[in-house]
């Protein structure tokens, strides 16, 4: 897998493994929140790996399958194959449009010409599909999203949901006996980007509703302003709940030196503390 870029799925695969160690003894506060960070920011998954190599999987731990992306031999195969389907599309629809334009029956005349009948009215054209309205981090965004997060799944509770400058990933809870989960991410639209999973035993369902849109996002200029990351930029804020600290919400603030930062509030947008950078 070396220098594979990492996916939201990645991280967030490698962030519960960090916590189900931590929930285990493993790992201490500091350590815990050095490798969070790293995780979260990490681009390829070599980095990933290397954070949680030494770490070992807890008694009745589930790991989240990987869907590992394919090899480029694998790839070239299903791209020749794909053409080949196409080609053979193509023969198809024209040897249908040659025998629909060859003469025949009671409209052909005896020279082989086609006799003026009249025409068939015309299907209307289809409609226009609905233009898509793009996610971005602006209050009202944060609050369309929860409406349509609302109408979608029936309910406002969630286990996680991790705010991105153009997308958000949320994991929605699954009906059943059992502690599940569903990942969906929201752009504009709706996509399931994993199917159940268990929820790790440190994890708890928070509401949606209560989360303060129009304080998240001016905490995050705060973040940006206050943090002393070097020209540090907003990369993610996630909403979870947190130990002892209930509800909260981390904004992550990064650079190009991989120096990172977070400030953490309440759902509403108090302050709990803030941190820069990681493990000091």
């Amino acid at each position: 897998m070396e220098g594979f870029r990492a996916r939201d799925a990645d991280r967030e695969r490698h962030v519960g493994l960090i916590e189900a160690a931590y929930v285990d003894g493993q790992l201490g506060d500091a350590d815990r929140e050095l490798r969070v960070g790293r995780a979260l920011s990490a681009e390829t998954l070599d980095e990933l790996q290397t954070l949680t190599r030494d770490l070992q999987l807890p008694a009745g731990y589930v790991a989240p399958v990987d869907h590992r992306p394919a090899s480029r031999s694998s790839r070239r195969t299903s791209v020749l194959v794909a053409l080949g389907v196409v080609v053979a599309l193509i023969g198809l629809v024209v040897a249908a449009m040659v025998v629909s334009l060859a003469p025949s029956g009671p409209d052909a005349d005896s020279s082989g010409g086609v006799v003026d009948v009249a025409e068939a009215p015309s299907a209307p054209p289809p409609s226009a599909a609905p233009e898509v309205r793009p996610f971005e981090m602006t209050a009202a965004e944060i609050r369309r999203f929860v409406d349509q997060y609302e109408a979608k799944f029936g309910t406002t509770d969630a286990y996680v949901a991790s705010f991105f400058p153009d997308r958000v990933s949320v994991e929605v809870p699954v009906r059943g006996s059992r502690p599940r989960f569903e990942r969906w991410t929201w752009d504009g639209e709706w996509q399931r980007t994993s199917g159940p999973q268990a929820v790790a035993s440190f994890n708890a369902i928070f509401d949606l509703g209560r989360l303060g849109a129009k304080r998240l996002v001016a905490n995050v200029a705060v973040a940006e302003r206050t943090l002393g990351v070097q020209r540090g930029a907003f990369a993610h804020a996630t909403a979870r709940v947190w130990a002892s600290d209930g509800p909260t919400v981390f904004i992550h603030v990064g650079n190009d030196f991989k120096e990172t930062g977070f400030l953490a509030t309440n759902l509403s947008g108090s302050t709990i503390r803030s941190r820069y950078p990681y493990g000091s």
